[in-house]
């Protein structure tokens, strides 16, 4: 057995002991990537951490403990009672309000900036008993959607790499079936997870029954601010125990000082990266976001370390070490090893739905702009005349297959959308997200092909 053929079996080793054994999986996936890098690839002990995802985990750790001062200081509460009045009593319309939001921010520069909108999205699923899974089918969706236009770095990517290797390429008719196929996908979410439901309640009759405590998307679905009439800001405003009350009941359309800054500091966040990208400073978002929370907490220290505790590091590991055992496979060749089964495969049509497959399955773990790069040029005897597929709609395939695996809870938006739910739904959403994302790793390439390139090879 090769070595890359063992690697990959540890991959999956490590799936499945966490599942039979209810390990952590990212602990898991950390140790493996130290054990096969060093012994069985030869790698050092550096060289195997060089590919821990630092800039992926420090966005999810800025991102969650900005929010975390947030929701301790109840100002999400605040901002979701604001925002919803603007959809009126029509709570099923919230998804979509999102999904909207979510893509227009995706669109510019980089869909990275759109992760400032899902602790919002998911506080507002929890407040009005919206499910979780849903809201955050309906936030990767947003994401992955307007990650493809051409204002957006993903989508820039995928039309710089077609274009140098000589594929044909519009990048407007890739923004719009990538929103097209997300668009697809969150109507059938919000079918699937209670969407009927939703048409037929009134947000008046949630937030009454939410106030009441009851049932919901999860315990503590009467969150702070429920009322119409007045709000309540404590360390349990988002559902989530412990902690004692940080500020006292006040009315609804009134903010502190604090609350105000803290208000402040979101769009501050989103205008921030957005200059800082336009003038082409590298900058993570995350250390645009930990600045802002590390300022909060310096002028109430309190309040940063109870917000220490909303910072979700579960995900966090589980991302880094996915991540690093991903970039060991990567640098061993494993994957392109894939790609090259892939290209001996006789059948076109078979080979475009193995590329579009391993395209899916392997974002779900990595850089959805890496193996991109990577899979696109393997396209190119493909699509050559002769190739069986020539002036069809294969990369758009590729591309939106990779795209749509990204709610599975191992890369960062996932991880993003499970860390900003509420801390008792985490779990639940975490498994509902891993199915997900990764029934999609097949859907996906099937619905894409059948759509944009089998009514094309007659042609």
């Amino acid at each position: 057995m090769s070595v890359e053929v063992v690697a990959l079996v540890v991959l999956v080793a490590v799936f499945a002991v966490s599942a039979v054994r209810n390990v952590h999986m990212g602990a898991l996936a950390l140790v493996a990537a130290c054990i096969v890098g060093v012994l069985v690839v030869g790698e050092s002990f550096d060289d195997v951490l060089g590919g821990f995802p630092v800039d992926a985990l420090l966005i999810l750790l800025g991102i969650t403990y900005l929010f975390g001062i947030a929701r301790v200081t109840g100002t999400i509460d605040w901002l979701v009672d604001r925002s919803v009045r603007l959809i009126g009593d029509r709570v099923a319309l919230i998804p979509w309000a999102m999904f909207v939001i979510g893509t227009l921010v995706a669109c510019l520069g980089t869909s990275h900036a759109a992760f400032t909108i899902v602790p919002i999205a998911m506080s507002l699923a929890h407040k009005h008993r919206i499910h979780s899974t849903m809201m955050g089918i309906v936030m990767s969706s947003a994401i992955v959607g307007g990650a493809l236009a051409p204002t957006s770095i993903n989508g820039i990517t995928v039309m710089t790499v077609a274009r140098t290797a000589g594929i044909p390429y519009n990048p407007a008719l890739m923004f719009g079936l990538s929103v097209g196929i997300n668009t697809v996908v969150v109507l059938i979410a919000f079918f699937l997870f209670g969407g009927r439901e939703l048409i037929a309640r009134s947000r008046g009759v949630g937030a009454a029954s939410g106030a009441k405590g009851s049932g919901g998307s999860g315990p503590g679905s009467g969150s702070a601010g429920g009322s119409r009439g007045r709000s309540v800001s404590r360390d349990v405003a988002a559902g989530q125990g412990g902690g004692t009350a940080v500020l006292t009941e006040t009315a609804q359309d009134r903010l502190s000082g604090y609350q105000v800054l803290v208000l402040a500091s979101i769009p501050v966040l989103i205008v921030g990266f957005f200059t800082i990208t336009l003038l082409e400073i590298d900058l993570n978002l995350g250390a645009v976001a930990l600045t802002l929370a590390v300022l909060l907490a310096f002028v109430k220290p309190d309040v940063g370390r109870q917000a220490l505790g909303k910072i979700d590091w579960n995900t966090i590991l589980l991302l880094g070490g996915i991540i690093t055992y991903v970039g060991v496979l990567t640098r061993l060749g494993a994957i392109d090893q894939l790609g090259e089964v892939a290209r001996s495969v006789n059948t076109p049509l078979l080979a475009a739905l193995v590329i579009c497959v391993i395209a899916g399955l392997v974002s779900a773990f990595a850089s959805t702009i890496g193996i991109l790069g990577a899979l696109i040029p393997l396209a190119v005897p493909l699509l050559v005349p002769g190739g069986g597929l020539e002036m069809t709609g294969f990369i758009y395939a590729l591309a939106i297959s990779a795209s749509l695996v990204d709610c599975a809870p191992f890369g960062t938006t996932g991880a993003t959308i499970v860390a900003s739910g509420v801390e008792e739904e985490r779990p639940r959403l975490y498994r509902h997200l891993t199915a997900w994302g990764l029934s999609m790793v097949v859907i996906g390439p099937v619905a894409t092909l059948l759509l944009f390139v089998v009514p094309f090879l007659g042609g």
